[in-house]
Order: structure tokens, then C-alpha cells, then sequence
């Protein structure tokens, strides 16, 4: 049953006013029960104080018998107390002092203590009875209890007296209120009816005629709206006029575009039945508009394997739609041509259909085949290319550890060279202090030759004796300094002879080191005229590889000998050392020959770049000081010079040497 607005206001109200009456009768009987509750509490604890004070003095001494015949009449009449009975118990429930007409049993939550309580005195309701406990102080200074029953019937009343009097004021409310919402909503329901004739009767003539206005509340507000909603619908009739024209013309438009489009385009309807088609489809595939209309391609000869069809077909039912898929397709003379196929759905005059777009790709995917297979054959022959390079790659690797062994091999030879150096050079300053002193042994013997002569035939004078004594003071003189010379010599030979062959790291003194490799080459310097100068610090200690350092300097003087002097009378070689800041040690080696251009400078640490090619040189000497001291010494070294003004080679390494690896 369809109900009115009006009645439906009504029943809601109704419904409101009584749950609203329900919840204050409900409230008002929870706040009376409250009040109730929290009285007989009060009322409770009232008695069991009163009650205490009385009976204390009589459970000290244990003489509660002797007030029985008081309970007695205190408890005859319920109008005089609200008392129903009196129990005393021991701290066993043992009673040892009854009253009143008491239950067979004290309720359970009193007994153990479960029951809420107030200032000590807990209370349990009962029906119209309110039970109660309070701990007596009883002979003997045990603790027992105080066990009492009050009537709450006076209460009961009272509550059920202010319960049937909230729910009849309440009842009265509801009445009221549902007659003034009746008597409200019969006057909107009438006005309501007569806006209603009249939007009825605007409906049924024109658009933009007011309806009339109320009284300036909400139906004055709902009338203002109709008349906006009437002028809104009349322009929204204009718009759609217009909006219908312009469909139409578009639709026109969109004919037009249709038949003159370059690519194939058909329209279908959801069974795939053909109901547009353009004229770039119908003269790709040689069929008019009239046969193409209401068949399915299928229908006639249009794919290329039957199966073609029903492929493309699935693929639009699972995805809704197709996307550039090919498919091969009979084209127009007989030919199999390769197309692109897309799809899209639409609605035309509310039914749903499908456009498809076809897009000959017959030419672009041969040239695309065609594409593949030159791109097959490029890679092929990339890949053939690219062994080829990996074997030259191989010759190549295998030339490199050849040169590599190779310039190992010339770096030895170039060590061993200067090696052979200072040993001709160590011999030949050997042979004059040991010529020498061969000399003078030679002649001290044939004097002593003579001196036996003349000992043994008794003709030995005075002065002879003194002649022989000086001989052969000045042949032990000279014999004794020129072994001193050639062990010094050969002490500072074996030096470095061992450091070069051990060349194990410790500390030794810069000093030494230059001292020890010039004197190897006295014999050099001497014939070359040339001249030293060393401003070494004595205490400059270096904690690195003595080895290297005399391969260093080796190959610095040689270089220096070979050609700063070469076409020169004389010359000076001057090796300075400082102290750095960062625990570093410059080392600058310089001489006063013929310099070099800067073309020799900037390739004067390359293996193998020589100005004496065929003339001794091998290019290795200094290429050997640069490994020594950028790899082994961690240092770094630079060379300045210039044609006729000499050459200063600077070295730069820290006092301690990085630790070498192996």
C-alpha cells in the first residue's frame, strides 16, 4: 500500500514522539531506580551505625540474650521500624543472636564478600527486602557481623507511583504533538496540492510563466525554484534545437569524411553484419556498397584463409578491441595482400557497432622482410668481422707480451751494461794503486836480495843500513796506500754490487750512496775532465731501496757522460738534496753541458728513444730512472733543459718508500 507524503509525515513524527517518550520514561525510571537504590543504602548504613552503637556494649561483654525481649517489640510492628530481622555471627557465621523473621539462608554475595558496600557496610536487594552487613566487634575482641533486613515496599511505591505518572504526561505530550503536526501538515499538503495543479497546468501551456508565491517560507522557496526550473528547461529546449541542428550537420560531416577517407573503413553491428562502408573499402576490394551491406565478410571472398577471420574476431571479443593487427586479406584482381587492422565501438542512433580501419602494409612489410634479412646478413658478416678481429686481436696480444719480454730482456742488458761499466771502470782504477804497489814490492825485494849479499859477506857499513831502512820504509808507505786505495774502491764496488743484486729495503744515508757511485766512476770523470759538486745533508736518511737508488744515479751519470759533455773539454755534475714539507725528499741532478732541445725533452723518458741510435745508445736509461721512481720509489720526476744551458733532472719521493708488493 502506497502511502501519502502527509500520512508518512505523520507516522514518522509518531514514531519519533514515542521513541522519544520511551527514552524519558525510561531515564526517569533508571534515575528513580538510582534514587531508590542509593536511599536504601544510606537508610542501611544509617541502621547498622545506630544498630553498632546499641548492641556493641552488650556483644563486648556477651550478654546479647538479655535483648530479646527489646527486638522482640522493636520488631512486632512494621510501622514503627523499617527493620525485618537482626542476626549476630561470629567470625566462624556461627549466629549467636537471632530477631525478626530472618531467611533460612543469608544471601550468598554477603557471605563472601562480593556484594558492593559502602563505609564498610555491604548491602544485597532482594525482592522488597534489602539485606545488610556490617563487621561487630564482639568478647573477647573477635570480629563477627552484623546481619539485618529492611522493607523497601515504601520505596517500591513510591517509584511505581512517579513511573505511572511521567508515563501518563508523556502519553498526554505524544497526543498533543501528533495533533498540532496533524493540523501543520494539513495546511502544507493543501498548499502543495494547489502548486502542484498549477506546475500541472504550466507543464500543459509554456515555458517561463511564474507560478504565483506563498508566504515567504519553503514552498515560497519551491515555487521560486519551478520558475527557475521553467526558465532553465526553456532555454535547455533552444539549446537542444540548436544542439540538433548541429548533430545533424555533423553528421553530415562526418558522412562526407567517411566516403572521402584514403583508408578502408566499414561499420558492423555486433553479429559482425556490415552496415557502412567507405568507398576506399568497396574499390580495394572490388565489391559495391549494395553487396557489402547486411553480409558478413565471410560472406564473400575478403580474407585470405578463413581462419583469418575468426582470429581478428577473437581478438576483439577478449579485448574489446584491435589494435594494428595483421592479417592477410583478397584484394581487388586476385592478389593476397597484408593489412593492419583497428577497430573502435561506437553507437549510431543507440545501437552499439563497430568501426575497422584497414591499412594496406603489403609494401612496408616486404621492405621490412627484406630489411631483416640484409639486417641477418649484416650481422653475419659482423660476426665474421669480429672473429677476424679477435684472431688479429690475438696476434696482436701475442706481439705485445713478445715486445714485452723483449724490453724486459734490453732493460736487464742496459742494467747489465752499466753494471759492465763500473766494473771496467772499478778495474782500471784498481790497476794503477796495485801497479804500484807491485813495483814496490818487486824492488823491495831485490833489495833485500842485496842486503843479504852484503850481511852475509861481512861488508855491510852504517850508512848502508840506514840507506836500506829508508828504501824500505817508502816501499811499505807506498805499498800500504795503494791497498788502502784499491780496498776502498773495492768496498764501495762491493756496496753497491750487493744492493744492486739484494736490493732489499732498509735505512742508509743518502750520502753514502752518491759518495759510493761517483767513486765508481773516477776513472770516467777523470778522463772526461769533468768536475763533482755534492750539497747532500750528512743526517738525510731514507728508509727505501739503496739498489735502486745506484741504478738511479748509475744511469743519471752515464746519461750525463754520453751527452752532455760529448764534443767538450770539461764540465761539472752537481747533486743537491732538501728536505720537503709531508716527509717528501727533492733530489735535483744537474750538469753545465749542451742541454737539449725540446723536442729530445718531451720524449726523453721514452723506451727506446735515443739521439745515439747505432752509436751505443739503446733509449733505455732514462725511461729505466722514470719506472724506478714513479713505480718502486713512489715518487715522480721532471726534466729541465735547454740547448747550451745544461740539463737539471728534479726528483721528488717521500723519505719512506711505499711498501712493494711480492
Amino acid at each position: 500500500m502506497s502511502l501519502s507524503l502527509r500520512a508518512k509525515f505523520l507516522l514518522l513524527s509518531a514514531i519519533v514522539q514515542a521513541m522519544v517518550v520511551a527514552l524519558l520514561i525510561g531515564n526517569s525510571q533508571r534515575v528513580m531506580d538510582s534514587a531508590v537504590g542509593k536511599n536504601a543504602e544510606r537508610v542501611a548504613h544509617e541502621y547498622a551505625v545506630t544498630l553498632n552503637l546499641t548492641l556493641s556494649p552488650y556483644a563486648i561483654r556477651g550478654r546479647l540474650s538479655e535483648l530479646n525481649d527489646y527486638w522482640t517489640e522493636m520488631l512486632s510492628d512494621p510501622q514503627d521500624s523499617f527493620v525485618r530481622y537482626i542476626i549476630v555471627l561470629d567470625q566462624n557465621d556461627v549466629p549467636l543472636a537471632t530477631a525478626g523473621e530472618h531467611p533460612p539462608a543469608l544471601p550468598a554475595a554477603l557471605r563472601n564478600g562480593t556484594a558492593p558496600a559502602m563505609n564498610g557496610v555491604r548491602t544485597w536487594q532482594v525482592g522488597s527486602t534489602l539485606h545488610a552487613r556490617a563487621p561487630m566487634l564482639l568478647k573477647d575482641n573477635q570480629i563477627g557481623s552484623l546481619n539485618f533486613g529492611l522493607s523497601t515496599s515504601e520505596l517500591d511505591k513510591a517509584r511505581e507511583e512517579v513511573f505511572l505518572q511521567s508515563g501518563l504526561i508523556s502519553l498526554v505530550g505524544l497526543g498533543l504533538g501528533v495533533l498540532l503536526f496533524y493540523a501543520f501538515t494539513q495546511g502544507i499538503g493543501r498548499r502543495l496540492r494547489a502548486l502542484t495543479g498549477q506546475a500541472g497546468q504550466l507543464m500543459k501551456t509554456a515555458f517561463g510563466r511564474n507560478l504565483p508565491d506563498g508566504d515567504g517560507d519553503e514552498i515560497e522557496v519551491y515555487a521560486r525554484s519551478l520558475n527557475s526550473m521553467s526558465v532553465a528547461l526553456r532555454e535547455r529546449v533552444l539549446q537542444l534545437e540548436a544542439s540538433q541542428q548541429r548533430l545533424s550537420e555533423s553528421e553530415a560531416r562526418f558522412k562526407t569524411l567517411f566516403d572521402m577517407a584514403p583508408l578502408p573503413l566499414s561499420v558492423t553491428d555486433r553479429n559482425g553484419r556490415i552496415i557502412g562502408a567507405n568507398q576506399a573499402l568497396t574499390s580495394t576490394f572490388g565489391y559495391t556498397e549494395e553487396q557489402l551491406i547486411g553480409q558478413r565478410s565471410d560472406s564473400f571472398t575478403f580474407w585470405g584463409a578463413p581462419e583469418e577471420r575468426e582470429r581478428i574476431w577473437q581478438l576483439y571479443m577478449r579485448h574489446g578491441a584491435v589494435h594494428g593487427e595483421v592479417a592477410n586479406m583478397a584484394l581487388r584482381g586476385g592478389g593476397t595482400g597484408r593489412l593492419a587492422i583497428w577497430s573502435s565501438s561506437l553507437t549510431l542512433d543507440g545501437v552499439d557497432a563497430i568501426i575497422w580501419a584497414l591499412l594496406d602494409m603489403t609494401a612496408e612489410l616486404n621492405a621490412k622482410q627484406e630489411l631483416e634479412e640484409l639486417n641477418a646478413s649484416l650481422e653475419r658478416r659482423v660476426s665474421e668481422r669480429s672473429a677476424e678481429l679477435e684472431r688479429a686481436n690475438g696476434d696482436l696480444s701475442h706481439a705485445l707480451q713478445t715486445l714485452q719480454r723483449t724490453q724486459h730482456d734490453l732493460i736487464a742488458a742496459e742494467k747489465m751494461a752499466s753494471l759492465g761499466s763500473l766494473v771496467a771502470g772499478i778495474a782500471h782504477e784498481l790497476n794503477t794503486p796495485i801497479g804500484n804497489s807491485l813495483l814496490a814490492s818487486t824492488a823491495l825485494g831485490d833489495r833485500v836480495v842485496e842486503f843479504e849479499a852484503m850481511l852475509s859477506g861481512g861488508t855491510l857499513r852504517r850508512s848502508t843500513l840506514s840507506a836500506y831502512n829508508e828504501e824500505v820504509k817508502l816501499a811499505s808507505n807506498l805499498i800500504s796506500g795503494s791497498l788502502n786505495k784499491a780496498a776502498n774502491l773495492i768496498a764501495s764496488f762491493k756496496q753497491i754490487a750487493v744492493d744492486q743484486t739484494n736490493d732489499q729495503r732498509r735505512v742508509f744515508n743518502l750520502l753514502a750512496v752518491v759518495l759510493d757511485t761517483a767513486a765508481t766512476y773516477v776513472p770516467r770523470l777523470r778522463r772526461a775532465n769533468c768536475g763533482t759538486a755534492f750539497h747532500v745533508p750528512q743526517g738525510l736518511a731514507l728508509d727505501s731501496y739503496p739498489g735502486s737508488w745506484y741504478q738511479v744515479f748509475n744511469n743519471l751519470i752515464n746519461n750525463a757522460l754520453a751527452h752532455a759533455f760529448e764534443d767538450r773539454s770539461d764540465g761539472t755534475i752537481s747533486i743537491s738534496a732538501r728536505e720537503l714539507d709531508g716527509g717528501m725528499v727533492e733530489i735535483v741532478f744537474s750538469d753545465n753541458g749542451a742541454g737539449m732541445a725540446e723536442e729530445v725533452r718531451r720524449h726523453v723518458f721514452d723506451p727506446f728513444f735515443t739521439t745515439k741510435m747505432g752509436r751505443g745508445g739503446t733509449g733505455l736509461g732514462m725511461n729505466i730512472v722514470y719506472n724506478i721512481v714513479t713505480g718502486m720509489l713512489g715518487g715522480r720526476v721532471t726534466v729541465a733543459s735547454q740547448p747550451g744551458q745544461g740539463t737539471a733532472v728534479r726528483i721528488v719521493v717521500p723519505r719512506s718508500s711505499p711498501v712493494r708488493a711480492g
